[in-house]
């Protein structure tokens, strides 16, 4: 590294987004934004200038510095695989917006070379970094609910600032939706259940046009859980809005937000249940809504008996400004990364073999869809 006290960023695709993350990055310890690249030059420049930073419209340029440690890749989906090798090749640590590539061929290739370069090479999966995320994992895992039986992903999605010949809209650029936004669920729901297989997916194009704007999709999990996924870029930005509805053995969880907001659960527990979950979920407001005596306590469900004592409606909320939530899942995955950068002993919540996890579940729903 060209500084051992800090890590030199270079950010690469100066959109919207990368602002928002460079702004998150600058106010960072440890790490010290130098440069940024944009093949438009003005939006490089204005980028440069806010940031007191120096502008490139060649990558090339930018990986050539001594004083940039890590990349961050925030360009069009085709332009990655690309970037990334030449990033590693530079010997640059890398982290990619998702999806890692268009593929997994070209993924694998990706995480190849990284582990080759001795080099990381994620993909930026904020929602892995999320306090609703994180309470929704310890639950499933303490099986407090019982077994997930089924979830449903309604990813309703804005399309007013997408015009036509955005290149979200070309899957030569973008590898459609399941490709462009879906990773981001595949990934979370395996963190949740574990290893997914697409069982079926279709898409559906736009009347009068050759836009597919909605994707679905039917996931089955390890643990045997099925996942329904829908992803529609459909709405006005007004009704931007994404949930998730998990049925579990013994209640259900709700989850909102797009980056998980809130969750409420209904659900029956035994006393223990109901504390572990409150513990889980610290500030949540948890109620009683029935209580159970003597043999309405012992109750048979999925041909096991089952003990609860009282059924509880738990509402949870840590904070509710989108914008903040948002900041500290860049901050808190970068820390991450720069973590194990220093120390390889320590043990990331994403890693490269995520990014090609997603990438691989993401192709094999667009291609079963092409078969319909």
């Amino acid at each position: 590294m060209a500084n051992e006290e800090s890590l030199g960023l270079g950010l690469i695709g100066c959109g919207a987004f990368g602002l928002f993350c460079l702004d998150t990055y600058a106010k960072m310890d440890g790490l010290r934004p130098v440069a940024v690249a944009d093949v438009r030059q003005n939006v490089a420049e204005d980028f440069a200038r806010e940031f007191n930073l120096t502008a490139y419209t060649d990558p090339a340029a930018l990986l050539a510095r001594d004083d940039v440690d890590l990349v961050h890749v925030a360009t069009p989906p085709a332009t990655h695989h690309k970037i990334v090798l030449a990033a590693l090749k530079a010997g640059k640590h890398v982290l990619c917006e998702k999806p890692l590539a268009m593929n997994a061929a070209e993924a694998k290739e990706m995480i190849d070379a990284a582990a080759k370069a001795d080099r990381i090479a994620p993909v930026n999966f904020v929602l892995r970094y999320n306090e609703v995320t994180h309470a929704v994992k310890r639950i499933i895992d303490a099986g407090i609910l019982g077994n997930v039986l089924s979830s449903r992903l309604t990813n309703a999605a804005g399309d007013s600032n997408l015009h036509p010949e955005h290149w979200f809209w070309n899957k030569k650029l973008s590898g459609g939706i399941f490709v462009e936004h879906g990773v981001h669920f595949f990934d979370l729901y395996h963190h949740w259940l574990g290893e997914g297989k697409v069982m079926d997916a279709h898409t559906e194009t736009r009347p009068g046009t050759s836009q597919e704007d909605r994707v679905i999709c039917t996931v089955r999990h390890e643990n045997g859980a099925v996942v329904n996924h829908y992803h529609g870029f459909d709405q006005i930005a007004q009704m931007d809005r994404t949930n998730h509805h998990l049925v579990c053995e013994m209640g259900d969880i709700w989850i909102d937000g797009w980056l998980p907001l809130q969750l409420t659960i209904d659900a029956a527990v035994d006393d223990e249940g109901a504390e572990r979950l409150s513990d889980y979920c610290a500030t949540s407001d948890i109620r009683v809504v029935e209580e159970y005596e003597h043999e309405h306590r012992q109750v048979m469900g999925r041909g096991e008996m089952r003990y609860v004592t009282k059924r509880i409606r738990l509402h949870y909320c840590p904070e509710e400004d989108k914008q903040f939530v948002y900041s500290q899942s860049v901050r808190d995955l970068m820390i991450d990364q720069m973590n194990y950068v220093r120390d390889h002993s320590h043990v990331r919540t994403v890693t490269e073999v995520n990014g090609l996890q997603a990438v691989t579940m993401a192709e094999a729903a667009a291609n079963l869809a092409g078969k319909h």
